[in-house]
């Protein structure tokens, strides 16, 4: 009995740890300065995020590690990054506001409600409509737009405009388009 007791005080200090973290970094890209979010983000979160790359201000993490971001991406205020089944995202992307990026759900098979993370990968020159979910496992191609709203799953088409819930192609998407983003420079933002 002791023994369990001991078990369950060492579980409790790992998930209160991991809490205190998630806060604490969550708090900390709340707050004004590009550089100082580039910085929490890479040096306390553990994550990756290419040259030229911003986040706004309250964007959020689920985990310590597990999402690398190329080049010249915008992630948008109120964006949920989830690293905890890993997140890629790819250069030049625009992920607009409060979009879900979601990388583990729980198996509605288990017994004991487990997790079953599945890792997300999205392709260069993306752009992500504001309020749209991206669920686990999805892959999302070069070049494709998810609407504002949408929900994302499974593999998302190259080059398409897709919409609805799920996400459905509804056109194709010039090649060109969106191989430059203007640099984003705002001042205390």
């Amino acid at each position: 009995m002791w023994h369990d007791r001991g078990r369950r005080s060492a579980l409790f200090r790992d998930r209160f740890t991991a809490d205190l973290f998630l806060v604490t970094a969550n708090f900390l890209m709340s707050l004004p300065g590009h550089a100082f979010r580039r910085f929490v983000f890479q040096r306390l979160a553990r994550n990756a995020i290419g040259d030229g790359s911003v986040i706004e201000r309250g964007c959020r993490l689920s985990s310590r590690g597990g999402i690398k971001i190329g080049n010249d991406c915008v992630i948008n205020a109120g964006t949920l990054l989830d690293g905890r089944g890993g997140l890629e995202i790819g250069d030049r992307v625009n992920i607009s506001p409060e979009v879900l990026l979601l990388t583990d759900e729980h198996d509605p098979d288990s017994p004991t409600f487990n997790d079953r993370p599945r890792p997300v990968e999205i392709g260069s020159r993306v752009w992500i409509g504001s309020r749209a979910i991206v669920l686990p496992g999805t892959i999302i191609g070069e070049g494709a737009v998810v609407g504002a709203g949408s929900v994302a799953r499974g593999i998302v088409e190259s080059d398409a405009i897709h919409v609805g819930v799920p996400a459905r192609p509804i056109r194709s998407r010039a090649r060109e388009a969106q191989s430059v983003l203007p640099t984003y420079r705002r001042f205390f933002h």
